[in-house]
């Protein structure tokens, strides 16, 4: 359960990762003029511009669609200058309680953005000088200067140093009751208990929360299956010589694959000719997942088996679909975990602690905001839209 326990980024990190070597162009500023001011302190308009144009990128590297609905540029502009506002009165309100960030923790910072940078684009290993052209080429393309940068990177030490110490001073600790209580919530759903589930649906948020748990739950502690995958594309749409042509060849990889030892080398051999269609994966799936067929084999087939080939075809599939003859080797499989308290009672634990910490940052938030003195310049299109209106807009999600 684990991987079930995230904490959501409140902020929006300056912090060069990977995606800064893809260089993108910043929106034309006409005027640094601020955006907002946040008691007195002012948001320039080419912060704002770089910060957006960022935005944009990963929303577009994340799902490019999100950036063709209407008006979402403005309600991703919108939610960008609320963090940068939320950023502002949290640093001003860490700034008071004499928080700074060291050298060495800027430092520190600086030198795992580094590690990224320690091959070039062509995948060759660069010296310590291409390194550090390369990491301040990547500033530049955020049009940042390094000082910029550095000062960013400083305010995010600060800003994180200070929710720290409001989890540390608030957070209550969680008691057997809490995690028992929460168990039971979850363990109603996933066992589907509807007389209990339909007690939970009585109180505000507790079958939500306690059915996002549940339903994660279900795949992660299904039985699971292993294994390497060969396929060799074809579709229906073929004429019965260029299938019978298909399934010859996966013949010819079947017979050339002695056992396990051997089913990636005869893979990557098969794969690399040209045209080939012949492609090589590394799969898990949970059993009964789609598709049943593929799922059903990687169950039947034992540990270390290599299966014969066998074909899956699906109706009106377009050309990339993964469709045509199989070959299998599983892997290994793993069984079944049953939810119990016991298994999962530090899991839990961990879980309450991370929706409690998330909470107190929001009321913080909530808090601070309606304390200071904040006033929004920057208009937006949206801003002008008749609220009546029925076209339809959904939010990009960062």
């Amino acid at each position: 359960m684990k991987h079930l326990i995230g904490f959501a980024v409140l902020f929006i990190s300056f912090v060069i990762t990977s995606c800064a070597k893809n260089q993108s162009n910043s929106i034309d500023t006409i005027k640094n003029v601020p955006v907002a001011t946040v008691n007195g302190v002012e948001i320039s308009s080419q912060d704002f511009d770089n910060t957006l144009s960022r935005t944009i990128t990963l929303v577009q590297n994340q799902n490019p669609k999100v950036m063709q609905q209407p008006y979402a540029q403005d309600i991703l502009g919108k939610r960008v200058l609320q963090d940068m506002i939320i950023k502002e009165v949290f640093l001003q309100q860490a700034k008071k309680s004499k928080i700074e960030a060291t050298k060495e923790e800027i430092d520190a910072v600086v030198s795992k953005v580094k590690e990224q940078f320690k091959v070039g684009t062509d995948g060759k290993q660069l010296d310590q000088d291409e390194q550090e052209k390369a990491f301040e080429d990547a500033i530049k393309a955020q049009n940042l200067t390094k000082a910029k940068y550095l000062e960013n990177v400083a305010d995010d030490i600060i800003i994180e140093k200070y929710r720290r110490g409001l989890i540390s001073s608030n957070l209550k600790p969680v008691s057997k009751e809490d995690t028992k209580t929460f168990f039971n919530n979850v363990a109603a759903i996933y066992n589907n208990n509807k007389k209990k589930v339909e007690e939970l649906k009585k109180i505000p948020g507790r079958y939500e929360e306690a059915a996002v748990v549940a339903t994660r739950l279900k795949p992660a502690l299904a039985p699971k299956s292993k294994f390497d995958l060969i396929l060799v594309y074809a579709d229906k749409k073929m004429t019965s010589n260029e299938l019978a042509q298909r399934k010859q060849i996966a013949n010819s990889i079947r017979k050339e694959i002695k056992d396990k030892s051997n089913f990636a080398d005869v893979a990557k051999k098969y794969s690399q000719q040209k045209d080939a269609k012949i492609y090589f994966s590394q799969m898990v799936m949970v059993e009964g997942m789609q598709p049943v067929e593929l799922s059903s084999k990687a169950f039947r087939l034992k540990v270390g088996e290599v299966s014969n080939v066998f074909e899956m075809f699906k109706n009106n599939a377009t050309e990339n679909a993964a469709q045509g003859y199989f070959i299998m080797n599983v892997i290994e499989k793993v069984a079944g975990q049953k939810f119990t308290y016991e298994s999962f009672e530090k899991d839990i634990e961990s879980y309450i602690n991370t929706k409690r910490a998330e909470s107190i940052i929001q009321q913080s938030i909530t808090t601070l905001v309606k304390e200071a003195d904040i006033k929004i310049i920057k208009t937006f299109d949206i801003d002008k839209v008749n609220q009546s209106s029925q076209t339809p807009i959904s939010t990009p999600t960062k």
